[in-house]
């Protein structure tokens, strides 16, 4: 990865933290720093960076049910 990518993703994570603390949310698990730095890092791709912080939270906070995740409501 080169090092102009791995500072986007580095400035993309800060940027995330900076947004969560102007709504009053701190990072709390450690588990899920470590993930983002692995993305940062260029370990993981922006997929897989998603299926990881979803199994960190799923570990956290139990079962969390995204609407991604229902079947779709079609009207008839």
């Amino acid at each position: 990865m080169s090092d102009n990518n791995r500072a986007a993703r580095q400035s993309a994570y800060e940027n995330a933290v900076a947004s969560g603390r102007m709504e009053g949310l701190e990072p709390q698990s450690g588990e899920a720093n470590d993930v983002f730095k692995r993305y940062v890092e260029g370990e993981l791709d922006l997929d897989a960076l998603g299926a990881a912080i979803d199994e960190v939270n799923a570990k956290e906070f139990g079962p969390i049910r995204l609407p991604r995740d229902e079947p779709s409501q079609k009207s008839a």
